[in-house]
């Protein structure tokens, strides 16, 4: 794997998951369970992005697996966020729902897949932070909303995969019907990604300075 200003955008969105790790582990046993999910997800991004660019292009096989990983870890952190049992009930029905569907998709109509496995994962994705935000409104932490560091992780989700739920539903239209091959709109996309990844940083970078005031306070 050799650098190249052609691949600038990938390398960005692998620099931002790798931020998220490093500061998701930081402090480690001081974190709480929710932070340490997020590291996992930094983690499991930068293996997939290192692991996609040295894949055969023509195929869909990383990417695939990748989305099935990126919805578990992701509704895993939600289910470890809430407290409420009905809650967590909602997140398990949500991770039996997708995988069926997943293994459905794939098994069905496995060259077809792409845009289906990614718009079920950016549906689950946006429900559930929308989920979040209606029980954090009705449980208010803090009125100082914006210094409360799950906010921007969680509205760092609703932003990115709204946008590319866009990208998905769009998909297999700009690629059978205008023929693009969506080489400017990836790459938008993989920039997107990067900051949406320098939001999640954000959000654990509040975090961490709490732990730190916290650790601070107790001396």
């Amino acid at each position: 794997m050799s650098f190249s200003l052609s691949n600038i955008d990938i390398y960005a969105q692998q620099l931002g998951s790798f931020l998220i790790a490093v500061l998701a582990f930081l402090y480690f046993s001081k974190r709480e369970t929710a932070i340490h999910v997020l590291g996992l997800y930094g983690l499991n991004s930068v293996f997939f992005e290192i692991l996609n660019l040295s894949s055969n292009p023509k195929t869909n096989i990383v990417g695939d697996i990748y989305t099935l990983t990126e919805v578990l870890i992701l509704l895993y952190f939600f289910y470890v966020l809430f407290r409420s049992p009905s809650l967590r009930k909602i997140i398990l029905v949500l991770v039996i729902m997708y995988c069926v569907l997943y293994c459905v998709i794939i098994f069905v109509d496995w060259e077809g897949s792409f845009s289906a496995i990614r718009m079920l994962r950016d549906l689950v994705i946006i429900s559930s932070s929308l989920l979040y935000f209606f029980n954090l409104m009705r449980d208010l932490p803090t009125t100082e909303i914006t210094r409360y560091p799950m906010f921007w992780v969680v509205a760092a989700f609703i932003f990115f995969f709204a946008g590319t739920f866009i990208l998905s539903l769009s998909r297999d239209y700009l690629v059978a019907v205008l023929k693009d091959d969506l080489l400017l709109l990836w790459t938008a996309r993989n920039f997107f990604r990067f900051f949406f990844c320098l939001v999640v940083s954000y959000g654990l970078w509040l975090d961490l300075r709490l732990v730190k005031m916290k650790g601070n306070l107790q001396r």
